[in-house]
């Protein structure tokens, strides 16, 4: 079930925004992402909400609390990589650039360094 958002600017401070949620304010809210794929037919709201959420009720939002767990990163990315197979193969030629660059005389600790900075953008 599809929930009623509406989102308002602040009149007096032109870059704070009100969030609702079927006519219930929402607090705590540190950011707003509004998207409307070419797919779908209904806009998807990202809210990002500093510590925890009281909600009680049924909606298609997307909560995002911040920060992210590193746990939580890597399952997103894990995802991100899995659904969009360019991004896969960005990751997996950065991976095989590191190998081919490295001297045969490397240490296996030393590549895994080199492979981990070619992937975090280090290198």
């Amino acid at each position: 079930m599809l929930a009623s958002v509406k989102i308002e600017q602040d009149k007096e401070y032109q870059t704070r925004y009100r969030v609702y949620k079927d006519g219930q304010k929402i607090d705590r809210v540190n950011h707003i992402d509004f998207n409307i794929d070419s797919d779908d037919r209904v806009p998807q709201v990202n809210i990002g909400i500093v510590g925890g959420l009281d909600f009680d009720g049924m909606a298609d939002i997307h909560f995002d609390y911040s920060p992210y767990t590193v746990k939580e990163a890597c399952k997103i990315l894990k995802d991100k990589l899995l659904k969009h197979s360019d991004l896969y193969a960005g990751f997996s030629a950065s991976i095989k650039s590191a190998i081919d660059e490295a001297p045969n005389y490397i240490s296996n600790k030393e590549l895994s360094e080199k492979i981990l900075d070619r992937i975090v953008g280090e290198k």
